[in-house]
Order: structure tokens, then sequence, then C-alpha cells
């Protein structure tokens, strides 16, 4: 018997230091109710202002589900005359892993500003040939109303992206056939170009994506989208213009985001995909399509119905799931994207395409809805916040949807704001990685949770 709890003791020794020799438990916690960053701090015998600035956090605002990152470096107070590069060989790190750990968008420095100041052991990085890496693709747009470009994200986190795919072009509404350039509120050629080679510093993929949404007037982007895909020539005629575009600007390819299909374009459809990647792909090319996120494959769907998944999967390099609006412009207040829908459409995905092939879509937005009506307000992450800032409004965890979440009144009325931050892309990290998902796509650059820049770099490595 003395020697069963002889052993025992020593096995519970053993776990204890197997547990705190873990890097992930050392290192992540999960804010439970009742936390603040004083007590989370004095647990892990660090300080409120190193959590916070170990995790970009604006405020000591925390909420129950948030993955805080637990520094074991030092936090540097920033002293007149410094510089970034300076600090960074004070230290004997570099000034781009300070830019890193910091989410700093360039190397200006100001007196008073804290810079954390990562151990060693936090700088390790992952190996290039690890099962971590993911293919990250950023959807790429110049200027929407309200909203920032997502130039200075690529240029701030190019070296976590694989590849962009800006929003310039749309079907001709006269012809279908014809791809339009878009200059109304759109690049000019010589800002296109600009983009395109700062992609290109960072080793970054550049995809031309074409489109049939936003037309002014009456136009029956449906009706565009029949008459591109109605025979065998006006494909072709499509294609061959889609190729010239690519060779004009040396794109890696395509991204096609042809939303709004009647149902009985499917096979069409499909037919595109392949006769595309037919003429694009012995020459080099990409061909990235996306798709609806649904479930089952109900056919009578008028919005995803559609889209043959397998079909689609069988020819095209990489295809988008876009796992969103799960709530959104149509619906009531709700999660945009909750885990377990997500997973649901995961699921499915993999019986139909090859996993490797699946960019799993997520959002970098949230949605405010006066509650009881449909027709909400498009936020970016930085908007959200400002609201509830503004608001007085606490930031709440959705722990069934692994989501956070916020209530506020404005003139008697209620509201709510459903959006997506780093702590909610970790879970759905997990889901690409748990199904051996090719990658990720987020909508857009600019509008997400800056933090989601170190989530990624810490989890996931972006091929190249």
């Amino acid at each position: 018997m003395k020697r069963i709890k002889i052993v025992a003791l020593v096995l519970t020794l053993l776990t204890a230091v197997l547990i705190c020799a873990s890097p992930i438990l050392a290192q992540t916690y999960i804010i439970q109710k009742g936390d603040t960053l004083f007590s989370v701090g004095k647990k892990y015998g660090t300080t409120a202002d190193a959590l916070r600035a170990a995790n970009n956090l604006q405020s000591g605002s925390i909420y129950p589900g948030l993955r805080l990152f637990i520094p074991q470096g030092t936090v540097y107070m920033v002293k007149v005359g410094d510089t970034l590069l300076q600090v960074a060989q004070k230290y004997h790190t570099t000034y781009q892993e300070l830019l890193r750990v910091n989410s700093l968008s360039s190397s200006t420095i100001y007196p008073g500003q804290k810079l954390y100041i990562p151990s060693s052991s936090e700088i390790t990085p992952l190996t290039p040939d690890s099962n971590n890496r993911l293919h990250i693709m950023g959807f790429y747009v110049d200027r929407e109303p309200n909203q920032p470009s997502s130039y200075s994200r690529l240029e701030a986190s190019g070296s976590l992206i694989s590849a962009v795919a800006p929003f310039w072009y749309k079907l001709s509404p006269q012809s279908g056939m014809d791809i339009w350039e878009q200059q109304s509120g759109g690049l000019a050629t010589a800002d296109k170009i600009t983009v395109i080679e700062q992609a290109r510093q960072h080793n970054v993929q550049v995809l031309a994506l074409v489109h049939n949404m936003l037309y002014d007037g009456k136009v029956d982007a449906k009706m565009v989208a029949s008459q591109m895909l109605a025979t065998p020539d006006s494909r072709q005629t499509f294609i061959n213009q889609l190729e010239w575009l690519i060779k004009k600007y040396s794109f890696d390819g395509v991204n096609l985001d042809i939303e709004n299909i009647y149902t009985w374009d499917r096979d069409k459809l499909s037919l595109l995909v392949k006769e595309l990647y037919q003429q694009l792909d012995p020459q080099g090319y990409q061909v990235t399509v996306c798709v609806p996120a649904k479930t089952w494959d109900n056919r009578a769907n008028t919005w995803s119905g559609p889209f043959d998944y397998k079909a689609i999967g069988r020819y095209a390099h990489h295809v988008v799931i876009m796992s969103y609006d799960e709530h959104g412009y149509s619906s009531g207040p709700g999660p945009i994207a909750s885990n377990g829908w997500v997973e649901s459409v995961v699921k499915f995905a993999v019986q139909n395409i090859p996993p490797e092939k699946i960019l799993l879509g997520v959002p970098g937005y949230g949605f405010d809805w006066q509650t009881g009506r449909t027709g909400p307000t498009y936020l970016s992450y930085s908007q959200a916040m400002d609201i509830a800032a503004t608001r007085g409004a606490s930031i709440r965890w959705d722990d069934a949807g692994k989501v956070p979440y916020f209530y506020y009144w404005d003139g008697g009325r209620e509201h709510q704001v459903w959006f997506e931050n780093a702590s909610s892309l970790t879970y759905k990290l997990d889901l690409a990685k748990r199904y051996t998902l090719g990658g990720i796509a987020i909508w857009r650059l600019g509008m997400e949770d800056p933090q989601i820049w170190s989530v990624l770099n810490s989890k996931v490595t972006a091929k190249k």
C-alpha cells in the first residue's frame, strides 16, 4: 500500500511538472467570469500593464472567453530619442519582432509609449515544414463608405498573408461577357499597380477578383451572370478577357466571386470553372472560386443551390466557403458565424471537396441590429468597439457560438451588436486544423480585430 502511495505521489508530481512546462498552458489563459487584468496578472506573476501591452488591449476591458497571452518578457517605457531599432538592440531582439508582438503598423514610437519586450522563448518561430502551415487569403477593398482601405493591413501584415483578392472587377451589365474595371470609388490603373507591387514585396499572390454585385439602377445581377454563362462561346469570350486581364497586370490567377446565379445555371457555372481551369492551369495561373455556405445540397435554394460543390471542387485550386452571414441583412440579430454552424458547413464541404482545397471564409466584421428588426448596420471591429465605449456597453461572450456581442440602448430602442474578434477566430482556426483544410479567407482586410494577426502569427505559418 505504501509503495502504491509513493508511485501515485511521483505520478502526481510528474504531471504537475509537465503541466507547468507546457508552453500552451503556461502562455495562454481563457478569461472567466469575474476575472480582471489585475487578478490574472497576480495569478501568473505579472502586471495588468504587461498584459495590456502583450495583448494589444486598448483598455482594461476583458470578457469571458477572451484568450490572453501571458507575457514572459518585460514592458519598456519609450524615452525621448528612442527608436524601435535601438530598443530592439538593447533587449537583443529585432525591430520586426517588436512590430509583431506589439501589433505596430510602422516603426514610429513616441515617449511614454509602452512596448512589450518578448523573452527569447517567445520568439521561437514555427518551422517552415510544420503542420501549422495554412493558405491565408485576404479579400482586398480600396474604399467603402465609412470603412478603411485594406492597404495599411496588407502593408503591415503581408508576411502573414498568402494571397489577396482585390475587389476591382465585375461583369459588364451590358453583356455579362465583358469585364468592367471599377473606376467609380475604385483605383486608377497606377494605384492598382502600387497595390500589386506592395503585395509582391511580401511574396503575396494577387488574384483578379471578378463579381456580379453592386450595380447602379435596376440591373439584374443574375441575368448578367446568365448572359455570360449561356453558351460555350459566351463563356470563352469571358475567359479570354480574363486571361488578357491577368497578363496585363501579371496577376497570379483569378478569384471567381459570381454570387447571384439562377438555379438553372448551376451546370453552366460548373462548366465555366472547368473551362477556366483548363485554359489557365497549364499556364501556371490559380483558379479560386467563392461559394455560399450550406449544410446540404438543396438545389431549389435560390442562394446556394446553383453551386455544385463536387463539380467546382474538382477543378478549382481553392474553393472559398463563405461561412458567414449566418445572421445578416435579411435576418434578426445573432452570430455572424457561430462555431457550431461553421462546423456543420465544414462537415458538408469536406464530403464534397478535397479538404486541402478548402479555404474557410471567416468574417472580420460585425452587424448592429435594432432588436426586432432586420437590415442591420455593417460595422468594422473598431466601429463596434467605439459604439461599446460610447454607450458604456459591456462586451459579452456567447459560449455556445464562441463569439462576442453586446447590447446598448439608443432613443429608447434596444440594439444588439454581434461581431468577430481574435478569440472567435481561434475556434475557427481550430476547425480548419481539425478538418485539415487548406486555409482561411478573411472578409475583409482592414475591418478585422488587429489582434487576429497576433493569433495567426502564434498559431500558423502562411504558405508562400
